[in-house]
């Protein structure tokens, strides 16, 4: 049997997806050049069609009530928050004041401040918070775009908090192919790669990973 394979380079896909694979903000594209003039720390930044997929998704959820951890410039956090119920309320997380700064900026000119709250303090401090004040079960959506050794701790933190048929989604799942290298022994690659067995594994989700931009994992918690 063939195999559907592209066979086109990451560049030309690339521009033909920028082309007409989804629809443009003009918000968005102001923060993406602000984000890009900030050097080598703007790949941390989401891919567009990645953004677009997510605020598609909150929207088909009817989401209210989410977290984000990592926020850096606030590019995803908009796309999370414009597919929000217009009542909803995102609990964005970051330690960084600089790159958050930013973030505030741009979430106010896209019109979706009011449904966020930044939480400038370290991911897991504020999830076991969460946790420790019961609320459990209480939110319906997660993207987890931060600091890749905590990753599984934000994971299964993640998983406490979400309600059924809720969602937790990972981004950098594939991390530039350096997931497929055995001889990468850093502590990211060790971790991300040891989510992807965990989530595979995982019997308390539904789960399909991406390969569009760096990867990017979805779970629907059953």
């Amino acid at each position: 049997m063939r195999l559907k394979e592209i066979q086109l380079n990451s560049k030309e896909l690339r521009d033909y997806v920028d082309l007409v694979g989804y629809e443009k903000d003009q918000t968005l594209t102001d923060l993406r050049e602000v984000t890009r003039s900030l050097g080598d720390a703007s790949i941390m930044q989401i891919g567009s069609s990645q953004g677009k997929l997510i605020e598609i998704i909150c929207r088909l959820g009817n989401f209210s009530k989410c977290i984000e951890i990592g926020v850096f410039t606030g590019y995803s956090s908009i796309c999370i928050a414009k597919g929000m119920v217009d009542h909803g309320k995102l609990y964005a997380i970051d330690p960084s004041e600089q790159y958050t700064k930013i973030a505030r900026e741009f979430w106010k000119k896209a019109g979706v401040d009011n449904k966020i709250e930044l939480m400038l303090s370290e991911g897991n401090e504020v999830l076991d918070d969460f946790i420790n004040r019961g609320q459990k079960g209480e939110y319906d959506f997660v993207f987890i775009d931060a600091d890749k050794a905590n990753y599984i701790d934000y994971y299964e933190k993640s998983m406490l908090l979400i309600k059924s048929g809720g969602l937790i989604m990972v981004d950098n799942t594939v991390w530039k192919g350096k997931v497929l290298d055995p001889n990468d022994q850093s502590q990211s690659t060790a971790t991300i790669k040891k989510l992807n067995n965990t989530i595979a594994s995982d019997k308390r989700v539904r789960h399909c990973m991406l390969t569009m931009y760096d990867g990017m994992t979805i779970c629907q918690k059953k």
